[in-house]
């Protein structure tokens, strides 16, 4: 058995952990877990999709990651997933990919932006992401989001978003949704109701590396676009404008996750990450012992959910923690300090916002509620209304780089997490077993509790988005290993080596897995030009 420890870099360190985002206001001090009402239960959110799709990188408008319309691939017969077909592309796939009508849609980090026929993998239109923006070098690691005969994806140079003819591959329109030189596009929109939500992060943090660069502007937002015109409606900033930008709060990037939409409620839920500086004043505080709550004003959402208005942006609340957390890389051993604040933990939500109704409370009705996980290696639990929240569960040990990364997923009985412990902390599951690295779970979406929890099957480390379809859970691992689980369980079903490293969250629809492969930008994994599709033989 082999086993591959993969180790970031300090610039890819700092790309992975900058790419998280905002939130956070009256901060709320860390909260006793399982406080939620006892038998509560969970289902995923609004508009889940159709048979045979999985149309955004979230599967739907709650971003459970979920497919509820799988019906051939099950326990029973994941152990025999195959290879049904491979694609060939211009570089590493870790975007979720979307796939409607038959066809399948991702990025490449070689630029390219592909529609393959779902069932051979035959190319229908392959297009450079560079001619759509005329930014040469342009690439694209958003997930897309398929509307009709629109397909939506974000770039990471120049933050444009782009709306893309399904039939042709051209170009409809190329809105540059923030002006920020270092702004960039992570995940993928979420579109509902002709309106096209994105959220805004940016590689600023590793930027400060530069002991020249005036570290650091660049704040967090979230951004509604027309559908139909890419005219942008309203910008909403975690961080307010600050009066002096060379000394005032920067960061808050949101870059986990797609944003979760509750049309019945007009809301849509954000998460984010720290800040990257503070202004002198906040640091001179914190040295005379001053409290998170006395330095840090409630506007400064870092580390937070964020709920806004989805007609007009407002910040209808957030909540984050009483805690500090300024960091960028300079904050790394081995960088020039010259633009690292006093440094925090660097705990992101690195997770975006899933929707949840939890039902069976104290006098039997249902609660709306909004989940994440985090870099600290804890899940929260919020009630989606008010803000407040409901119960916290650590499962494994945070870092820069550790804890709960780019994705969850839930299909409506528990909540299902990939614990990344890049750091090889060692630490004990609740089995009894001490590991030193990555691990698989599931948590009570009512409680907190952890149901099961199993070690990376070969020691490995998995930062990717997980998901799930009719009882089985999807994960990789940057040791190239792709995995199957019995979602009840934690039994291991199905483990397949692939050309790279697994950094894509697969799509689950229709019969077969779709899942992208390589991410070269770890150091030690391995790079891939291959697509794969798996499935268990003819559908039925």
């Amino acid at each position: 058995m082999r086993r591959k420890r993969c180790l970031l870099s300090p610039a890819l360190s700092l790309f992975l952990a900058v790419l998280v985002g905002t939130a956070g206001s009256p901060a709320a001090a860390a909260p006793p877990p399982d406080t939620a009402p006892d038998g509560a239960a969970a289902t995923t959110g609004p508009d889940p999709g159709g048979p045979d799709q999985w149309p955004m990188g979230g599967h739907d408008l709650a971003n459970s990651r979920s497919n509820p319309f799988e019906r051939h691939l099950k326990p029973s017969n994941a152990g025999d997933l195959a290879v049904k077909w491979t694609a060939t592309t211009e570089g590493d796939v870790s975007a979720t990919p979307a796939v409607v009508d038959g066809a399948v849609y991702y990025p490449d980090w070689g630029g390219r932006f592909w529609k393959v026929d779902a069932e051979t993998g035959e190319v229908i239109w392959s297009r450079s992401v560079a001619e759509y923006t005329g930014v040469e070098g342009a690439v694209s690691r958003s997930s897309p989001a398929v509307v009709g005969d629109t397909v939506f994806i974000g770039t990471q140079q120049g933050a444009q978003l782009l709306a893309v003819d399904t039939a042709t591959g051209d170009l409809r329109w190329n809105t540059p949704v923030d002006d920020h030189p270092r702004a960039i596009l992570t995940q993928s929109p979420t579109v509902y109701d002709g309106v096209v939500y994105q959220s805004v992060s940016s590689d600023e943090e590793p930027a400060a590396a530069d002991p020249d660069y005036p570290c650091c502007t660049f704040r967090g937002n979230v951004v509604a676009a027309d559908a139909e015109t890419g005219e942008v409606l309203w910008k909403t900033y975690a961080i307010p404008e600050q009066e002096d930008p060379a000394d005032g709060f920067s960061g808050a990037a949101i870059w986990s996750g797609s944003p979760a939409v509750d049309p019945e409620s007009g809301t849509v839920y954000v998460t984010s990450g720290n800040n990257y500086t503070v202004p002198r004043s906040v640091t001179e505080c914190q040295e005379a012992g001053g409290e998170p709550s006395e330095c840090l004003p409630p506007e400064n959402r870092i580390n937070s959910f964020i709920a806004l208005d989805m007609r007009t942006g407002q910040i209808k609340w957030s909540t984050g923690q009483d805690r500090f957390d300024s960091w960028n890389i300079n904050c790394l051993p081995g960088f020039p300090p010259d633009n690292c604040p006093i440094p925090g933990p660097d705990h992101d939500f690195a997770d975006g916002a899933h929707l949840f109704t939890l039902s069976g409370g104290e006098h039997g009705e249902a609660r709306k509620a909004v989940g994440a996980g985090q870099k600290s290696g804890e899940y929260w639990m919020l009630d989606a209304t008010t803000g407040e929240v409901l119960w916290s569960s650590a499962v494994g040990p945070g870092s820069e780089l550790g804890g709960i990364q780019w994705g969850t997923a839930s299909d409506g009985e528990r909540i299902y997490f990939a614990e990344s412990n890049v750091n090889g902390i060692e630490h004990e599951l609740p089995d009894g077993q001490t590991i030193d690295h990555s691990s698989f779970g599931a948590l009570d979406p009512a409680t907190g509790e952890v149901i099961w929890q199993v070690p990376e099957p070969h020691g490995g480390t998995a930062i990717a988005a997980v998901s799930v379809a009719n009882g089985v859970l999807y994960a990789g691992s940057l040791n190239n290993h792709m995995y199957a689980f019995d979602a009840a369980t934690g039994e291991l079903l199905w483990d397949f080596e692939g050309e790279g490293a697994s950094m894509s969250g697969p799509a689950v629809t229709g019969g077969t897995v779709y899942w992208g492969n390589g991410y070269a930008r770890v150091r030690g994994a391995d790079p891939s030009t291959t697509f794969y599709a798996f499935s268990v033989g003819p559908r039925p």
